[in-house]
This record gives C-alpha cells, sequence and structure tokens, in this order.
C-alpha cells in the first residue's frame, strides 16, 4: 500500500512536471515569435529611419532645394525666357470629299 502511495505520489509530482514544462514551452514560442515580429519592425523603422535623414540632407542641398523652389513657385533665373506651350487639344479628322464622276458634276452644275 505505501509502494502504491510513492507510486502514485511519483506519478502525479511527473505530471506535474511534464505539465509545466509544455507551458512553459507554448509561453517561449509565443514570446519568441512576439520577438521576431518586433525585431523585424524595428528593421523597417531603421530602414525608414535612413531614407528620411538622406531626403533631408538632399533637401539642404543648395542646388536641390533651388530647383524644388523653382519648380513650385514657377521662377526663373536671370536671363531665362520661360516658353509656355497650350495643352495639346486633337483636332477632328476631316471629313473624306466623295467625288463624283464628272458627268455628274456638269448636270448638276447646270441643273
Amino acid at each position: 500500500m505505501i509502494n502504491f502511495i510513492k507510486k502514485a505520489a511519483i506519478f502525479l509530482f511527473m505530471g506535474f512536471l511534464i505539465y509545466s514544462l509544455s507551458q512553459n514551452i507554448f509561453e517561449y514560442q509565443k514570446k519568441f515569435s512576439f520577438f521576431e515580429d518586433y525585431k523585424k519592425e524595428q528593421q523597417k523603422e531603421l530602414e525608414k529611419n535612413k531614407k528620411l535623414k538622406s531626403d533631408i540632407l538632399k533637401n539642404q542641398d543648395y542646388y536641390t532645394l533651388e530647383k524644388n523652389i523653382r519648380q513650385k513657385l514657377n521662377l526663373q533665373k536671370p536671363n531665362e525666357i520661360a516658353i509656355i506651350l497650350p495643352k495639346i487639344t486633337p483636332s477632328p479628322s476631316p471629313t473624306p470629299l466623295i467625288e463624283k464622276p464628272p458627268y455628274q458634276q456638269w448636270v448638276k452644275l447646270f441643273w
């Protein structure tokens, strides 16, 4: 009877350990996937940050800044001539003229 109680206690103890271990493994997998997602998101944000910093440096360049301002305000440099072209509108195609035989043209002329 004492052997049975010992075996039952050991069996319950082992069951508790297996249950605890399985719970820890599932939690670890969840936390690991969260960590991977967070790491990917951080990498995206770092790339976005680099791109924004490079855009800032580009826009601080004098020539680029001047070009952008000129484009937005439609300004010219001295000794420059602005040529404004009208929008191209398609012209309708001419209607084909139907030529009549010469005898019908003479008939129409006189009658």
